[in-house]
């Protein structure tokens, strides 16, 4: 365990000192610091430290799962959301920067709205499943508002 946490203490060093655009860059680094690593184990370090990939580099963000409530306009998520877009009756089409899908949607399933059923993210975009049409619209309302908020 303490490896790891060394591990992920340099790796977030390394993305505040530089631009580092892949993984396979920070797998290399991190083995000429002498640290085990592989591409799985950087993986993992960058969702659990809050690392998303911002205009082709990684970059940290504020922390998304703090458990308080986020007021819209300090929100970290309207720095990742592009554009909300109603689909059907139980379905929201969520745009993200490109690399950011992934954490916005791990945040909208950590915030247990009700309205959302649940989440599948590609690399910029999010289905978000609705319980109903009435609830559809409140949770565009909210994305809109969080993607907005910036």
């Amino acid at each position: 365990m303490r490896e790891k946490r060394h591990r992920q203490a340099a790796l977030l060093r390394l993305v505040r000192e530089r631009a580092v655009a892949n993984q396979r860059q920070l797998v290399r680094t991190l083995r000429q610091l002498g640290f085990a690593a592989t591409q799985a184990s950087v993986s993992r370090d960058l969702r659990e430290l809050g690392l998303v990939k911002v205009d082709g580099v990684y970059r940290p963000l504020p922390r998304l799962g703090s458990g308080r409530a986020v007021p819209a306009s300090a929100d970290p998520l309207s720095q990742l959301i592009t554009a909300v877009e109603p689909v059907g009756a139980n379905l929201i089409v969520v745009r993200t920067r490109v690399g950011a899908a992934s954490t916005v949607a791990v945040e909208l399933d950590r915030r247990q709205c009700p309205e959302i059923a649940g989440t599948i993210a590609g690399d910029d975009t999010i289905f978000v499943a609705v319980r109903s049409r009435s609830a559809q619209g409140r949770a565009v309302a909210l994305l809109q508002r969080v993607a907005t908020a910036g």
